[in-house]
């Protein structure tokens, strides 16, 4: 699974000019442990929720916060970004299983199509830990579930730089030769919503596009001049920022965006195996900037 995962993170992000990416061993001690502790705490309570804090006294517990448990296994980190993904299968007849590494690049590819969790999988951390735990219960005389939690920790530490894309230089996800694009995006699959209390909260969007810069530059993108075309077709969007996020880390106690983020999101889903053709125009501090591209979506 980890592979799986692994093969997806390190190819988006070297294909969209994020940087790429170091295994390390103790991230990826951090990220099973958690893993397994969510998976275990399921079947133990009976609640899937996922968490990306752990408590005190639990079987498994290692640390409260994502960097807690970074430094438990030896990790002197200076910035870090958890991502994390959960399914549950319940089933009386045993199914068709996906292989482990199937498991773990879909978990990535569904990462990846999110807000704040592809703003995770794209973080400046130059190295990454992955971490994934299976485990299936019979719950009743007919009836087993399989839990199943995967992780990823993008951290720099203390001394090693992060990645930088230099100044002005403004990187998106999708890109150029993106292929196999979802067509549709959940808001109320991911937590939290980035859609909560709109018109889109409960609805199938298109696959959120991400725009980034280095911080603390601030990046805008105006949705007059810029575009989302098929065939001639204008799709509508719309798009998020530090400005009109929903929500507050309460960790920080500020917005999930930074200020050198956009999100630009279709309000619609897009056509299967079908090329869209991107065009997005802002500013970077101030000074205009303009990224036209491909991106072609899958089944």
């Amino acid at each position: 699974a980890e592979l799986g995962a692994w093969n997806v993170l390190q190819g988006a992000r070297t294909l969209c000019s994020f940087g790429a990416l170091t295994r390390d061993t103790s991230l990826d001690a951090a990220a099973l442990s958690h893993a397994k502790y969510q998976v275990d705490l399921a079947f133990a309570t009976g609640d899937s929720t996922p968490s990306h804090l752990e408590t005190p006294g639990v079987p498994g517990f290692t640390g409260i916060y994502p960097w807690d448990r970074a430094v438990y296994q030896g990790y002197n980190y200076q910035g870090l970004a958890e991502i994390l993904e959960a399914t549950v299968w319940d089933y009386s007849a045993a199914p068709s299983f996906p292989t482990m590494e199937t498991r773990g690049a879909d978990a990535m590819r569904n990462l990846l199509n999110t807000v704040y969790h592809l703003s995770g999988a794209m973080y400046e951390g130059s190295e990454v830990g992955l971490g994934a735990y299976l485990k299936t219960n019979q719950i009743n005389g007919s009836t087993w579930r399989e839990e199943f939690r995967f992780g990823s920790l993008n951290a720099y530490r203390s001394g090693h730089p992060r990645i930088t894309l230099g100044t002005g230089k403004v990187v998106t996800f999708p890109c150029q030769g993106s292929n196999n694009v979802p067509t549709t995006f959940s808001p109320a699959d991911e937590s939290p919503n980035p859609f909560v209390d709109s018109a889109y909260a409960n609805t199938l969007v298109g696959p959120p596009i991400y725009l980034k810069v280095d911080a603390p530059q601030v990046l805008t993108v105006n949705p007059l001049s810029s575009s989302i075309i098929q065939n001639g077709a204008a799709v509508p969007f719309t798009v998020l920022t530090k400005d009109n996020d929903p929500n507050i880390d309460a960790v920080n106690n500020r917005p999930y965006i930074g200020a050198n983020e956009v999100f630009v999101i279709p309000t619609t889903p897009l056509t299967p195996n079908t090329s869209y053709q991107v065009s997005l125009n802002g500013t970077t501090n101030g000074v205009p900037f303009n990224r036209t591209f491909t991106m072609t979506t899958g089944s």
